[in-house]
């Protein structure tokens, strides 16, 4: 118990995802990115809420994208 309370879970699930976040963050932080550790995270648990997309929006979207 007192290896658990000094590392966090032992769910090796949970590690590969944290270590891979922790990769990305380091990535993202080399290339001049800003995003943290806990952006890379799943949300679990989070009540996400979902707005719809008026026309509009569509519209600024399409004419944002240049090729």
């Amino acid at each position: 118990m007192r290896y658990a309370k000094q590392t966090g879970s032992l769910n090796m699930g949970l590690r590969i995802e944290h270590g891979f976040a922790m990769l990305a963050t380091i990535l993202n932080n080399l290339h001049g990115g800003k995003a943290n550790f806990d952006d890379f995270l799943p949300k679990r648990g989070e009540v996400v809420e979902e707005t719809e997309a008026s026309a509009q929006d569509l519209f600024r979207l399409l004419q944002s994208v240049k090729r």
